[in-house]
This record gives structure tokens, sequence and C-alpha cells, in this order.
């Protein structure tokens, strides 16, 4: 089903994609309903990027083997790499599939400990950050709010 648009030049639907993407539509070239979100960073995933560096300091760690041994049950925790948190190795596997080898960045090195203060909101099409919301900035400690405690979850560190 293309929406009624089959008679539209890929220039104009482009555009009109484009155009649509807060509001989010159907694509006129592939019927893939499309739409750019703005996502936040949470309480969960500020606990996470802690555990995360913790456990591995910045040094690489296989994600999903540390997951489980950490007891990170969400997988938020790989959003942090919209705002350069963490990153991930960038080295395929012979299946073509992903790594899974992530580590904490400087700057979530810094986001943990120096105080660091980040966009709130990143936004987000097809999978990329494709910009910031810069209209309020957060702090470890916000983003942790009153559910933990930082001293604490850093154990003393």
């Amino acid at each position: 089903m293309m929406h009624g648009f089959e008679d539209e030049t890929l220039a104009r639907a482009r555009q009109r994609l484009y155009d649509s993407l807060d509001e989010g539509l159907f694509c006129p070239c592939c019927d893939q309903y499309a739409k750019r979100y703005r996502r936040r960073i949470h309480s969960g995933m500020a606990w996470a990027l802690i555990k995360l560096y913790r456990y591995g300091d910045t040094d690489w760690q296989y994600l999903p083997a540390t997951r489980i041994l950490l007891g990170i049950k969400s997988r938020d925790d790989v959003s942090l790499a919209y705002w350069g948190l963490i990153e991930e190795l960038q080295v395929p596997r012979e299946d073509g599939g992903r790594a899974g080898w992530w580590h904490v960045t400087q700057k979530g090195e810094a986001f943990i400990l120096q105080g660091l203060r980040i966009p709130k909101f990143a936004i987000v099409y097809n999978g990329e950050r494709t910009d910031f919301d810069f209209t309020e900035m957060v702090s470890i400690h916000d983003c942790l709010g009153d559910k933990f405690n930082l001293n604490d979850l850093m154990g003393g560190r």
C-alpha cells in the first residue's frame, strides 16, 4: 500500500518524509513507518552506566555477558551511545553480526565522576542520533534523581 502517492517524484517524496518526521508517516517509497523521536536519558540508563564503569572502568566489555553478570535487565544501556557515553567496537563478526564489545568512553567517565552535563534529550531517527535538544542539560545526579545515590553506587570509588 503506497498511501495514494504513486505519481510523486522521489525528491518530493523525500522532502515530504523529512518534513513530517516529527509527527511520523509511512514512507511513500518503501511503506515503512518513519518518525524522529526524542529519547531521554533516564535513571536506569545512568545506573547501568555506573555499573559498567565500576565493573570495567573504560576497558572493552562483552556487553551480553556483562549485563547478566551485573544484573542489567534493560537493553536501554546501548542508548547511552546517543550521548557518546559508551561506544561499540566496530568490528563485525564473521557471520556479519555485531561484535557485542562496548566500553565507557572518556565522556562517560566525565559524566559519572566530574559532573559533566549533557542534553537530556537526543533526537533519533532510524536508530541514529541526528541532533540534541539543548533546552535542558542534566548531570548524572539529575538522571539518578532520588531513586539512586551516586556515592552508594560507586562503592567508595
